[in-house]
């Protein structure tokens, strides 16, 4: 199995299967955070353009794909395993119904690397992605994705020793 690992906030390191169920798949074939267009100015009377070579890293979004393998009895399935990630990447705020996004840090340690940003609750799957037998006769299976919302890509590191 490929080990991954995520820190909430300024908790623990843990090993994403062995915490949450989540056994690693794939991830983006990411090497780098993407740059911020740079800037042209163009005038009518000379040719070409007048480029600002300058430029700086751009937010971006850092998927992986998670299998959860689970049984489907006793209210523990997939659904509760997804629910429970939901809950503990958010906080709610008391006496509204604002929540709180938290920030992740995820290590993809088979592509070596450290994304840093705000997770996207799981909410769905496609349907080919989904196996459940309403008997409970055999394990849930379901592929979710998982995206990172990196809105600092200076946090991130591409090159993660292990």
């Amino acid at each position: 199995m490929i080990n991954s690992r995520i820190q909430i906030e300024d908790g623990a390191i843990e090993d994403f299967y062995t915490k949450w169920g989540f056994i690693y798949m794939s991830g983006d074939r990411r090497f780098a955070p993407p740059e911020k267009k740079r800037d042209k100015s163009s005038y009518i009377e000379e040719a070409g353009v007048h480029e600002d070579p300058r430029t700086v890293d751009d937010e971006f979004d850092y998927t992986a794909r998670f299998l959860i393998e689970t049984p489907n009895k006793n209210l523990v399935n997939a659904n509760s395993k997804i629910h429970a990630w939901n809950e503990a990447v958010r906080e709610r705020i008391a006496g509204s119904d604002i929540k709180r996004c938290k920030t992740v840090t995820f290590y993809d340690d088979f592509k070596r690397c450290k994304i840093v940003g705000i997770p996207e609750i799981i909410q769905e799957a496609d349907e080919k992605d989904y196996y459940r037998r309403a008997n409970g006769d055999a394990l849930d299976c379901v592929v979710i994705p998982l995206t990172i919302h990196v809105s600092n890509p200076n946090l991130c590191y591409f090159d993660q020793s292990l």
